[in-house]
């Protein structure tokens, strides 16, 4: 017969609190834990494939996802269910599959402010579902395994001053995204489309796209003082940026996504139990703990 693991053994010291957590991961998933559009990071422990990647883009995760479809924001669905880009292409998968694997380390972070409502939510996650017959990028994942940091910083940075001039000469006016992602390229430009797409309905100010852009010598280009422009002004830049980077953001590692600070750390999942983090420090302190 199996034992169950008492929550106070596996729980490193100052991690749980009154209201009960740590808490088991099917209780987890069953209660309202979970927003549309949450990002989820995982890393698998003794995984060939799990180590090439952090080794590849040099961070803590070797995948990303995004939650598609909670099942206290949706009727007639039991499970939840993640949107990714994996080795098949994009599709959705039950998150279950994630976290009642004991090789699984996850981190789940989330995009906050009251701007991002519900509806905002729900064009994300429908801006990623366009992607849905699009497939895995490799030759992302191997540029980025053999480039290093530096020589990757400098061809962003001329990436976007070389297309300055070009975008003066002409406008694109399509949010065309990509034929192939990495599975963190495809969470930031689900955001950033969905973003962008709201502020030409005018529900968002321009400024919010930097809110959205998790690799931050990309996000270094756009304006720190947003209000020395005018609201036109503020547009053409922002439609700039959005349209003209796409393969650029693209390349978005995991690790992007775990230490922006645009996104905030909710959870942890590891060894069957899940723990409710305040802090990138927690957060790490959590990724790093070892159960005796």
């Amino acid at each position: 017969m199996d034992t169950v693991q008492d929550a106070s053994q596996v729980t490193p010291t100052g991690t749980g609190d009154s209201d009960g957590w740590p808490i088991p991961v099917a209780e987890f998933l069953s209660g309202t834990h979970l927003n549309r559009a949450d990002v989820i990071l995982t890393r698998k422990h003794w995984d060939l494939r799990s180590w090439l990647i952090r080794w590849a883009t040099r961070g803590t995760f070797s995948h990303s996802a995004m939650v598609f479809l909670v099942p206290h924001q949706e009727n007639g669905f039991n499970n939840t269910f993640v949107i990714e880009s994996a080795s098949k292409g994009v599709d959705l998968k039950n998150l279950a599959s994630y976290l009642n694997d004991k090789r699984q380390v996850v981190g789940i972070k989330r995009l906050n402010g009251s701007w991002f409502d519900e509806r905002a939510q729900s064009l994300v996650r429908g801006r990623m579902l366009n992607s849905i017959q699009s497939s895995y990028s490799y030759a992302t994942l191997l540029r980025l395994g053999l480039a290093f940091f530096n020589e990757l910083a400098f061809g962003i940075k001329a990436r976007i001053w070389g297309a300055r001039s070009a975008i003066q000469g002409r406008r694109r006016r399509t949010l065309e995204p990509p034929s192939a992602f990495i599975c963190s390229g495809l969470v930031q430009l689900g955001y950033l489309n969905a973003v962008a797409e709201q502020v030409a309905m005018g529900y968002l100010l321009p400024q919010r796209v930097g809110e959205v852009v998790f690799q931050k010598d990309v996000a270094s280009f756009l304006p720190k003082d947003w209000s020395q422009f005018s609201d036109a002004e503020q547009y053409e830049i922002m439609w700039d940026f959005v349209a003209g980077f796409q393969d650029v953001l693209e390349a978005v590692t995991p690790e992007d996504l775990a230490v922006s600070s645009h996104l905030e750390w909710v959870y942890v999942i590891r060894d069957g139990f899940a723990y409710k983090v305040n802090s990138q420090e927690h957060a790490h302190e959590m990724l790093a703990w070892q159960p005796t």
